[in-house]
């Protein structure tokens, strides 16, 4: 089964658990007693501790680093100096056993307009090695409200979720050779060049679960959802999110889903009319929640092989100069475009573009098609 790859623990293999690092909220500035999570947020997973403010707030956040390595916390949707910032300068990294506060200020923009749901999401994360420090676990959500709408509370919401769709790509972890040495069978047999054992480390989870084990995703019928989406992750994220059986607003437009990319997040919100069950995934990459599909993708026998050359060409922006056209454009002022002279280019600029040949030879280029025409100066 699918699942296999991912949760089988061998000689070389790790398997489905691993070491992580996650942000998690104390009570008081002694970092002596965790904060109880609410019932409510059991299905945050690995995301850290939901923080929520106001257009025009201040926010304080005290972080103590209790890991063994320098981290950070770089926020999304805030303003800061860079004493706040989180990014990998040098004095910019906390470092083990030491302790930061940071100081956030919400400006207007980063607030819902008009249009927007009364609480927009973002995100926050670890930035001393972002791609690393992420993979390893170190991300959360931020909410920035209305001024005019407490932070506990969203007007008119009855059930609030938040859901990180992401590969975690435990080969860009700071932990892998210590999940090498704890989990694998042997660890001398692994290689960890091995395509194979890199794929069995790309988890690809929603809120660092796999196959739909995510817990606490409960609500009624009738319940207005306000669906918190965060997107991370490499280039590979690029997630189309559905709600089987279900349609969102989003920013008063009804959808049947979502895109999220990497670093970007959306606020959706739901209203299921009937009881059941019903899944939550991802059909663009990965087959999250439920089911994963990358491997099936990657099983396709079909090879397509295309010979494209870069070629450079003197390309005409206006290769049809009529009198009318012209007539226009002056009265328009496209004659500043169009116009050749002493100081002028006028319409015709070397360019570079992409073309298609037969065959590996490169002497003979393969022939548009009617529907092709169009594409002009795009490669094909």
């Amino acid at each position: 089964i699918e699942s296999a790859i991912y949760f089988t623990q061998g000689t070389d293999r790790i398997g489905g658990q691993y070491w992580k690092v996650r942000y998690v909220e104390y009570t008081d500035a002694t970092f002596s007693k965790r904060k109880i999570q609410p019932k409510n947020m059991k299905h945050l997973g690995i995301l850290g501790p939901v923080i929520k403010a106001e257009v025009g707030d201040t926010v304080l956040v005290t972080f103590a680093n209790k890991a063994k390595r320098s981290y950070s916390i770089m926020a999304h949707g805030v303003s800061f100096s860079k004493l706040s910032e989180g990014a990998p300068y040098l004095d910019a990294r906390v470092k083990a056993g030491e302790t930061f506060t940071y100081k956030w200020r919400v400006p207007e923009n980063g607030g819902p307009s008009e249009n927007d749901p009364p609480c927009l999401t973002y995100l926050y994360y670890s930035a001393t090695d972002a791609v690393k420090d992420t993979n390893s676990g170190l991300v959360g959500p931020l909410l920035i409200l209305m001024s005019w709408l407490p932070p506990w509370l969203q007007k008119g919401i009855d059930r609030e979720f938040y859901l990180l769709f992401s590969i975690f790509d435990e080969n860009d972890s700071w932990y892998l050779n210590k999940n090498i040495e704890a989990f694998t069978g042997d660890p001398s047999k692994v290689d960890e060049n091995d395509e194979d054992f890199k794929e069995s480390n790309k988890m690809h989870a929603v809120n660092g679960y796999l196959f739909g084990n995510l817990p606490g995703l409960a609500m009624c019928k009738d319940d207005k959802v306000s669906w918190h989406l965060i997107g991370l992750g490499s280039h590979y994220d690029m997630h189309g999110v559905q709600f089987q059986g279900n349609t969102i607003d989003l920013r008063g437009t009804t959808r049947d889903g979502l895109a999220l990319f990497p670093h970007l997040s959306g606020t959706a919100l739901m209203q299921p009319d009937r009881v059941g069950m019903f899944l939550s995934l991802s059909h663009i990459q990965g087959g999250f929640s439920c089911r994963n599909a990358t491997r099936a993708q990657q099983q396709h026998n079909t090879m397509r092989i295309f010979y494209i050359a870069a070629e450079e060409v003197e390309w005409d922006y206006a290769s049809n100069k009529t009198l009318l056209i012209f007539a226009f454009l002056f009265c328009s002022y496209g004659h500043i475009f169009l116009s050749q002279g002493e100081d002028l280019i006028g319409t015709k600029y070397k360019k570079v573009v992409y073309r298609e040949y037969t065959n590996g030879n490169f002497t003979q280029h393969k022939v548009r098609t009617e529907e092709e025409e169009h594409l002009e100066i795009l490669g094909k």
